[in-house]
This record gives C-alpha cells, sequence and structure tokens, in this order.
C-alpha cells in the first residue's frame, strides 16, 4: 500500500501525463482527418455504440478502460490514481481516449494497415509522454537514451504511415482513371444509352392512355 506522499507524487504524475497526452491525442485526431479527405474516405464521428444515443460517461469510461487496459497497461494504473485524487482531470482523459479509441475501431474496419500503424502509433507517443510526466512529477530523472529511442520509433512509425497513405492514394488515382477512361470511350453511345433510358423512365410513369397516344 503507497503512502501518502507516494500516492500523492503518482497523482502528480497522473496529471503531468496528462498534461502531456492531450496535445498529442489532438494532433493525432488531425492526421486522422488529414488521411480521410487525402483517401477520399469520410470516417463518422460518431462510433456504432452512439449512433442511437450519447453513451453515458459510465459507458464511456468502460469502453476506454478497456481499451487502455488492452494496449496499455501502464496508463491504466495511472488513471485508476487520477480517478482517486482528481476527478475532473479524469473525466477529461476517458473523453480523449474515447476520441482515439472510437476513430481507431472505424479505422480498422476501412484500413487494417492504417489502424495497426497508427495503434502503434499512439502506443509509442503514450510511453514517451509517460516518461516525460514522471520526469516532470520528479519520479524519476528523465532518461535521454530510452527517450531518443522511443522518438526514433515515433520517426519511423510516422514514416510508415505516410507511406501507407502515399500508396493508398495511388491507388484511389487508379481508379479514378479507370472510371474516366471507361466514361470517355464510346461517348457517343453513351450518350444515346442515357438519353434513351430516361426518356423509358419518362414513359413509364405517364398514364397507360398518354402511351398509347403515341
Amino acid at each position: 500500500m503507497k503512502t501518502p506522499s507516494g500516492f500523492d507524487r503518482c497523482s502528480k504524475c497522473a496529471t503531468a501525463f496528462l498534461l502531456c497526452c492531450t496535445t498529442s491525442f489532438t494532433a493525432i485526431a488531425d492526421d486522422a482527418r488529414k488521411t480521410s479527405s487525402l483517401n477520399g474516405k469520410v470516417i463518422a464521428t460518431q462510433s456504432k455504440e452512439s449512433s442511437d444515443s450519447a453513451p453515458t460517461l459510465e459507458e464511456r469510461e468502460s469502453l476506454a478502460l478497456k481499451f487502455v487496459e488492452a494496449h496499455d497497461p501502464a496508463l491504466a494504473s495511472l488513471l485508476q490514481v487520477l480517478k482517486a485524487m482528481k476527478p475532473k482531470e479524469y473525466e477529461t482523459a476517458i473523453n480523449e481516449i474515447t476520441k482515439i479509441r472510437k476513430r481507431l475501431e472505424q479505422l480498422q474496419s476501412r484500413d487494417k494497415p492504417l489502424y495497426e500503424v497508427d495503434l502503434e502509433g499512439w502506443k509509442l507517443q503514450s510511453k514517451i509522454d509517460m516518461m516525460m510526466a514522471r520526469a516532470v512529477a520528479k519520479e524519476q530523472t528523465l532518461d535521454e537514451k530510452a527517450l531518443r529511442e522511443l522518438v526514433k520509433k515515433r520517426h519511423e512509425n510516422q514514416v510508415k504511415r505516410l507511406r501507407i497513405e502515399q500508396d493508398n492514394l495511388k491507388t484511389r488515382e487508379k481508379q479514378i482513371q479507370e472510371s474516366l477512361e471507361r466514361l470517355q470511350s464510346n461517348e457517343s453511345d453513351r450518350l444515346d444509352q442515357q438519353l434513351s433510358a430516361l426518356i423509358k423512365k419518362v414513359d413509364a410513369k405517364k398514364p397507360k392512355s398518354k402511351r398509347n397516344d403515341k
């Protein structure tokens, strides 16, 4: 069982972590929106469980904690400290994690490679934030060598992410080019077919008496 001073240090660490990670979460969300736009994909702002009604704090908390426990157990422990000591900051953290969880879940069903690289990127960022928070809270000295290694891995992750986006764009460009070529081939015949289809559609909606007058 932690002494009061030890618990207080954990609380400071948890608060410092929240300050470090909030900007990171926002940056990740911004990157996601840019990727969605570039790939011609629109990702819904709400996940399946919130399509009918907004989930309660308890529901969001449960889903957020399951997500964190699965991917970052160290953060899960820190969140429990934050919940006990600073409820408002805890709620803010849950809300930020919820945004990331939803986006990753939506991405998983649309683009598995990008989902995997983004999840790994989030884990790396979380480790960086945790290391910085512990140094800010004076829980431990900053290990610059370890931090440099994490920053290097994050850089490699970002490069990999951009390469996936680049491949997606090439695929999308190829699809557009193929559609353009199909549309432009036999243009006159296509126009005649479209016109004929429209005339038939109009005729089909006319009363039978007027159809027979033709």
